[in-house]
């Protein structure tokens, strides 16, 4: 079995995240089951944001072969711009599930 380093591009929506593991193109849509956004903010809640991401990244390790070390995430998407305080809450949620590597790639 081929092992694959966790390696995600991370996209943010109002209540949903998704996943692709850019080595194998494997896509998760998680919708959240606990709302993170409000009308006024995109990350209202980092808490609900990380559980989000943990079951939307269950799902991907889910089809085997996954080292976790030196686990990356790339943030290539988000609704609408991203203030300071959302983009702190982003990367606290990502570091919390297990990402060591946290890029934001939304002026690319």
């Amino acid at each position: 079995m081929l092992i694959h380093r966790l390696d995600l591009d991370v996209a943010i929506y109002r209540n949903r995240v998704q996943l692709t593991h850019r080595p194998t193109d494997t896509f998760v849509d998680q919708r959240a089951e606990y709302a993170f956004s409000t009308d006024e903010s995109l990350v209202a809640n980092s808490r609900f944001l990380e559980d989000t991401m943990v079951r939307a990244i269950r799902q991907v390790v889910a089809t085997g072969g996954f080292s976790l070390r030196d686990a990356i995430a790339h943030v290539v998407r988000c609704d609408g711009e991203v203030t300071g305080e959302e983009r702190a809450a982003i990367e606290s949620a990502l570091r919390e599930t297990g990402m060591k590597n946290v890029v934001f790639e939304l002026d690319e």
